[in-house]
């Protein structure tokens, strides 16, 4: 598969990751099964994409620092539902800040800073 299909499944894993969390935010801490399974296939689909990313563009072990820091931060976005249960009460801030990590994690794939 080119380049271009793993970036695009990649995006659309990002998105679909990105909407489920905006709609838990917008439920505060209520359940939804719906939007935790939209969470966990855009999670699954970010990173099966991304790790094809990396082979398609020959990055191998071991990884530099950008690519291990968009790992640490897919984890965070992985872990953030349980959070927002956890602070109703703050999940606009919550997802104000799970946004400008998303950012973070953007300009690590665009500018590979180390």
């Amino acid at each position: 598969m080119p380049l271009t299909f793993y970036l695009w499944l990649h995006l659309a894993g990002l998105g679909l990751m990105l909407l489920a969390l905006g709609g838990m935010a917008l439920l505060a801490g209520e359940r939804n099964r719906m939007l935790a399974a939209a969470h966990g296939a855009g999670l699954l689909l970010s990173l099966v994409s991304g790790f094809g990313l990396l082979a398609k563009a020959g990055i191998h072990w071991p990884w530099p620092g950008w690519v291990w820091g968009k790992i640490l931060l897919w984890l965070v976005l992985g872990a953030a539902p349980a959070v927002m249960r956890r602070v109703q009460g703050r999940t606009a801030a919550l997802f104000w800040g799970l946004w400008a990590l998303f950012l973070l994690t953007a300009w690590l794939a665009v500018h590979k800073p180390f």
